[in-house]
């Protein structure tokens, strides 16, 4: 099943809360009716930013709604779109090696999983 994956970075956040790593995922499960799925998440080891991994049978459909809750959402007082680098992958999260970046726009480039094989 196709994956995304959102990175934070704690740095550029306002008030970097752990509780987010819950919250984006329910909330875009529960927004999507069910299209998007919680799919874990872990923390870079060099930077300590978050990656929240998120599944998804229709890539097309999903990525757009991802893409509008960051750029709309405040959680606990931050501005995600501003510490927010979204990628994608067409495998699972837990297969997945790297994930393309497609947000924000113009930027290149991957994620890499910290537990990437």
């Amino acid at each position: 099943m196709p994956a995304i994956v959102i990175r934070l970075d704690p740095e550029k956040l306002e008030h970097a809360d752990l509780d987010l790593r819950y919250e984006i995922p329910d909330q875009l499960a529960q927004r999507s009716a069910g299209l998007i799925e919680n799919d874990g998440y872990d923390y870079e080891s060099s930077s300590n930013a978050m990656q929240i991994y998120l599944q998804t049978p229709d890539l097309d459909t999903a990525l757009p709604q991802v893409i509008s809750f960051l750029e709309t959402e405040h959680l606990h007082g931050n501005r995600l779109a501003h510490a927010a680098q979204v990628g994608i992958s067409e495998s699972d999260a837990s297969a997945a090696r790297e994930f393309r970046v497609v947000y924000p726009p113009g930027s290149s480039g991957v994620i890499v999983p910290p537990t990437a094989p």
